[in-house]
């Protein structure tokens, strides 16, 4: 009976590295699974963040709109963030037109002829380009004289 008992015995420890084996690969399986839930979860989470701040930036959009009076313009739907603060001077105004500001007068010292700088001269401008004479067409009549109304009826 030793060799049934040797079978018996083979057989057992088969069946139960069988069972561990798949006990092991169950747990794998619940820890990726939960791995994967919890990278979902946080993905939503974030997805939900930057949903809301969206809901959020419309409803101010459509908030300015309806305090515009329905208008729709690049005015009303400016961010209102650093750009749209008061600020204080003439600076800021000449910055965006590209002129130069007018020099701070000191009043009681006298400015020394060399510190003013003479204003730069204005670049020549372009020559201009022989204009193209007119294109005619294939069976125009020559122009004789511009002047010529004598086709023209004054009486309509």
């Amino acid at each position: 009976m030793t060799s049934a008992e040797d079978r018996y015995r083979a057989a057992i420890s088969t069946m139960d590295a069988a069972a561990r084996e798949q006990d092991e690969q169950r747990g794998l399986r619940e820890r990726r699974v939960a791995e994967a839930e919890t990278q979902a979860r946080e993905g939503l989470k974030n997805e939900l963040a930057a949903a809301q701040k969206y809901a959020e930036h419309m409803d101010e959009l459509n908030k300015r709109k309806q305090s515009a009076g329905g208008w729709a313009t690049e005015k009303t739907l400016a961010d209102k963030g650093r750009e749209s603060l008061m600020e204080f001077g003439v600076e800021d105004e000449e910055a965006d037109t590209g002129r130069t500001p007018y020099p701070t007068p000191s009043y009681g010292t006298p400015v020394p002829a060399a510190a003013v700088a003479p204003p730069p001269e204005p670049p020549a401008p372009p020559a201009p380009a022989a204009p193209e004479p007119p294109k005619r067409g294939r069976h125009a009549r020559q122009v004789e004289d511009e002047d010529d109304f004598s086709s023209t009826s004054w009486l309509v």
